[in-house]
């Protein structure tokens, strides 16, 4: 198979399994780490003490990349029936996971920072370093990281309603999913609400990701690849076919 025939493919294959990692990655790493309390002096003790927060700080930062992957590409799909909602909601997505990759390193200066409370007792520094990764400068990256997101899943999910692209319950289970992972927290507490979440997130970006790979490549192919994914003869091909 040539190289202008493989790239669609790859394309569409890359979108399709980085929406299936990113809600997979995200979600996993959520749950490494430990839960918020109220007081921060005990989250920067149950933070270094915690086998499992490095590994979930690390696996919620790196989803970030496929998060980008995944939204802007599966906006694109949409582009050729919703060009404005496909335009914002990708421009959108990326804000937000430049912005939730910027307070995932904050998380793990914090990290540290707790360790080096713990070894040498002093708690004042860390509480001072969880401070200022909560608010201060990283301000705008939060609101980067939480306002990108939700608009553009919102956004995106609009685009896949009027694009067809995938299945109405797809693009439902999306904005289901924006409703209990943001919203809900502010009004309820619970564990199940992050239980719920992740199972809607994965029903919704599984589903999103197979109508990505079941509607073909041509969302995928370029100008250039065109005449060779589709086997079509270019004018130039038919001009010398014609002079013969």
């Amino acid at each position: 198979m040539s190289t202008h025939r493989a790239l669609p493919s790859v394309r569409r294959s890359l979108v399709a399994g980085s929406l299936v990692v990113a809600i997979l990655m995200s979600g996993g790493g959520l749950l490494l780490q430990p839960e918020f309390p109220d007081d921060p002096t005990e989250y920067v003790e149950l933070l270094a003490g915690s086998a499992l927060a490095p590994i979930g700080l690390q696996v919620f930062l790196w989803s970030q990349v496929f998060w980008a992957i995944g939204l802007i590409g599966l906006a694109h799909a949409t582009s050729h029936r919703s060009p404005l909602l496909a335009t914002l909601g990708a421009a959108f997505s990326g804000l937000g996971a430049f912005g939730h990759a910027a307070y995932g390193g904050a998380s793990l200066v914090t990290l540290g920072m707790a360790r080096y409370a713990v070894e040498s007792g002093d708690l004042d520094a860390a509480e001072a370093a969880f401070a200022t990764t909560q608010g201060g400068d990283f301000v705008p990256f939060l609101l980067a990281g939480l306002a990108g997101t939700v608009l553009g899943a919102v956004l995106v999910a609009v685009a896949l309603l009027r694009s067809a692209v995938a299945p109405v319950w797809v693009a439902i289970a999306m904005l289901a999913w924006v409703v209990v992972e943001f919203v809900l927290p502010n009004f309820l507490s619970g564990e199940w609400i992050t239980y719920t979440s992740l199972v809607l997130g994965v029903i919704a970006f599984t589903g999103a990701a197979v109508a990505v790979f079941r509607g073909g490549s041509r969302a995928w192919t370029t100008m250039l690849e065109a005449p060779a994914h589709q086997g079509v003869a270019t004018p130039q091909a038919g001009a010398a076919a014609t002079q013969a």
